[in-house]
């Protein structure tokens, strides 16, 4: 079994050079994913010069562990929007997410990125009655949708489940690969600070007139509270042989799975968690004793940014700097909201007004926020080490990953102290790491499992 995500094995991906002057641009893009990607390759169509800057190689970080669904059908978010927000911002919601399907589609005409029409589904192996409220909150939209009773294997059970057609699903890196080639890029070019219209990086300055900051989570999140206003969470995927199924599926039970067939494998993803929260078991384990899977080809594990009310943040950063935009908080549906930050931010660097329901300063006072509060503070106040280099908060030791783990703002490190996964910038003391790791018997030579 390989404990890498099976896009990497696919695509040679093209190389970069790391900035070694200072430059000048229009628009400055912080990101080398998905997200960077596409906003710079949107911009290109429409004549902005950009240049976009990776801190390692492009499409090496979140986007290279993504199953890559092409799908407005995000859980059963629609009732919730309605229930929060009303019909008009749910039917702004899907009229965004389907422009985004028509992009990708378009990409898939013009690029190899092994692009399929397919439909999504939803579904439920122990309740229909939201899968039916769903239905009918869809059909108000004027959304045609179609329920279904069956699953393409019988490994799961299924109650009801709720179908969205002409969807689809790509090969995430081919993507990346392709568009890069026709972009200004560099890579291994760390932005370590911003400041009005200026970036460091490399000992360098980047002089723009606007910045697209598509870092995943926030580069400068202390700026518009956005350690407040999101958390993070985990998930799982293994890849299996498998014959091969057409559509793409996820379970809106709690525990449940989410998957889709890439050529002859079989792409199981779940055991979702706030990154922080100890699972109970591998997801390798847990797979391999409810599907009685023999071998697994493929393990990987992927870390999603959720908002407050679950809808992105795409907009201006905040209110201080109006020349600063941001695309994050996409929960586990990435690649749609990727596409969908290209287009409503380069409508913003045109002149044109965002869009409301993205706002990433809209109210945002709920019950999410409090959580999120109380979580920072409980952890911040608590004498555990070794402390995250973020905020200060104290770690927690996941002893199935091997990693350290911040409850309150998802940053991961390493044994060895080194960050895996931000909002943390800064290593962790090695000295503290061996102190801590004799206390819990933990050894850097473990196998880790899941990362």
């Amino acid at each position: 079994m390989k404990n890498c995500s099976l896009w990497l094995d696919d695509v040679k991906m093209s190389s970069f050079p790391k900035l070694s002057e200072n430059i000048k641009t229009n628009v400055l893009i912080i990101g080398g994913g998905i997200t960077g990607i596409l906003c710079a390759y949107e911009l290109k169509k429409r004549n902005i010069d950009a240049i976009v800057l990776e801190q390692d190689t492009i499409g090496k970080g979140i986007s290279k562990n993504t199953t890559a669904f092409i799908t407005a059908q995000h859980e059963l978010l629609y009732q919730d929007i309605v229930k929060n927000k009303g019909y008009k911002a749910a039917k702004s919601y899907l009229k965004l997410n389907l422009k985004a399907i028509d992009m990708f589609k378009e990409l898939g005409r013009n690029f190899d990125i092994d692009y399929q029409n397919c439909s999504s589904i939803m579904y439920s192996s122990n309740s229909d009655s939201k899968i039916l409220k769903e239905k009918q909150i869809l059909d108000n939209l004027g959304y045609k949708t179609e329920l279904i009773e069956t699953l393409p294997f019988n490994n799961l059970s299924i109650k009801l489940g709720i179908k969205f057609n002409n969807q689809g699903k790509l090969h995430p890196l081919k993507l990346i690969n392709n568009l890069a080639k026709e972009l200004i890029i560099y890579e291994h070019t760390r932005v370590e600070n911003l400041k009005g219209n200026k970036a460091y990086a490399n000992g360098k300055i980047i002089e723009f007139k606007k910045v697209i900051i598509a870092s995943h989570y926030p580069l400068v999140d202390k700026v518009g509270l956005y350690f407040l206003k999101l958390f993070q969470k985990r998930s799982y995927v293994v890849a299996i042989k498998h014959p091969p199924f057409k559509d793409t599926y996820c379970s809106i039970d709690d525990n449940g799975y989410y998957f889709r067939c890439h050529d002859n494998y079989l792409l199981i993803g779940g055991n979702d968690r706030n990154t922080g929260k100890q699972c109970e078991c591998t997801f390798i384990d847990k797979i391999k004793k409810e599907f009685k899977f023999k071998t697994i080809e493929y393990s990987w594990s992927n870390q999603d940014i959720v908002t407050l009310d679950q809808i992105p943040y795409i907009g201006k950063y905040d209110y201080f700097h109006k020349n600063w935009y941001v695309a994050t908080g996409f929960n586990l549906w990435g690649f749609t909201w990727a596409m969908v930050s290209s287009f409503v931010l380069a409508d913003m660097i045109e002149g044109k007004a965002g869009v409301n329901l993205l706002d990433p300063q809209r109210f945002w006072l709920n019950k999410q926020l409090f959580i999120n509060i109380k979580n920072t503070l409980k952890n911040m106040l608590t004498f555990r080490k070794p402390r995250c280099t973020h905020l200060g908060v104290a770690l927690r030791y996941n002893n199935l990953e091997h990693t350290f783990e911040c409850p309150a703002h998802g940053s991961r490190f390493a044994l060895n102290g080194n960050v895996l996964d931000g909002p943390a910038k800064k290593n962790l003391n090695t000295e503290k790491i061996e102190r801590q790791a004799t206390l819990e018997n933990i050894t850097s030579n473990k196998k880790i499992q899941e990362n």
